[in-house]
């Protein structure tokens, strides 16, 4: 059996702006975005750049557009130190209405500059956390961040100092923990880790579950209370009904009932998909138009109202509103 979700009350998602979503709004939100990448050219693996910041919210308001009525929001999973910009998301915030959310934590030591992260101790790691979570973003002081960001890699977690921060700094703050799944990584394992560490199920959210074939250890998180994040590009392409696919996996996630274990990410992290270089509205490009496809592509799955919304965004906000502290906006 599926553990309930969490009560909430008096609990809230922080954004960007300062002010907060409330578990009971009536969103979309995107569960795994990137609306800002600022440039990390000494990087060994470094992302292209999502820094145009006139292009950034065209597309943002296309997503508000194709959100409506509800509002529209985005949890944007780039950490500190390669190219987050809390700032600069609350500007975007601004000029299109989309409710930002950021998140501290770690990525891959590729995707910083030197290839090293600024963090060899979990000491040193959880410092720059827990000041984030309790204090606010170092670029915008008045925000804290929504989630701790963890990468999983071939690595095992009990291997990388950053991962007992992370876990550390959840269980002192309340927030969710974000694991971003890297090729190759090691989720039996991960499940392992995270049971020997008591960290609860219904406070984590695994994304990238798209790229683990084993869907026993699909059906083992989601019977344990994790959030399961899939990818909304792959409901866009060619093959996705493969037995391995997103939608198959999916599809089994609603067969056993587990509905309420699923958020869908849009994933939209390259300037192709949002249309750089072309524009964006009518082009298939940008978050309103795979937001539309991907509703769409749910509703054709036998996905009723109810189901829409939990996939698209209430899962997501009852899961990860955190604690709320003094001084926060509704």
């Amino acid at each position: 059996m599926v553990p309930p979700p969490p009560t909430n009350a008096g609990h809230v998602l922080p954004l960007v702006t300062g002010a907060v979503l409330r578990p009971d709004a009536d969103v979309r939100l995107d569960g795994y975005g990137h609306a800002w990448i600022g440039a990390t050219s000494l990087a060994p693996a470094a992302p292209a750049p999502l820094n145009d910041e006139e292009h950034q919210a065209d597309g943002l308001r296309g997503y508000a557009r194709a959100a409506a009525p509800r509002r529209a929001a985005l949890l944007d999973a780039q950490p500190q130190g390669c190219g987050r910009d809390a700032a600069a998301l609350a500007r975007l915030s601004a000029k299109s209405g989309v409710a930002i959310a950021a998140v501290t934590g770690f990525h891959p030591a590729s995707h910083y500059p030197t290839g090293r992260r600024p963090w060899i101790t979990a000491d040193a790691a959880l410092a720059t956390f827990q000041r984030e979570l309790e204090g606010g973003m170092r670029e915008q002081p008045l925000a804290r961040p929504a989630a701790v960001a963890a990468s999983l890699g071939a690595d095992a977690p009990a291997d990388d100092p950053c991962w007992d921060a992370a876990v550390e700094a959840c269980r002192l703050s309340g927030a969710l923990l974000l694991v971003r799944l890297e090729p190759g990584a090691d989720l039996a394992g991960l499940v392992g880790y995270l049971a020997e560490r008591g960290m609860p199920g219904e406070r984590t959210y695994v994304c990238r579950m798209d790229s683990q074939p084993d869907d026993g250890l699909h059906r083992e998180l989601a019977s344990a209370g994790a959030l399961l994040g899939y990818g909304g590009r792959a409901f866009l392409e060619e093959g996705a009904r493969d037995a391995g696919g997103t939608v198959a996996g999916l599809e089994r996630r609603l067969e056993d009932g587990h509905a309420g274990t699923v958020a869908i990410g849009l994933e939209l992290a390259e300037p192709g998909t949002w249309g750089y270089g072309r524009a964006n509205e009518g082009e298939g490009a940008g978050p309103g138009a795979a937001l539309v496809a991907v509703e769409r592509r749910l509703r054709e799955l036998g996905a009723g109202d109810h189901v829409v919304d939990a996939l698209l965004g209430k899962n997501l906000l009852t899961r990860a509103a955190r604690p709320e502290t003094m001084g926060a906006r509704g």
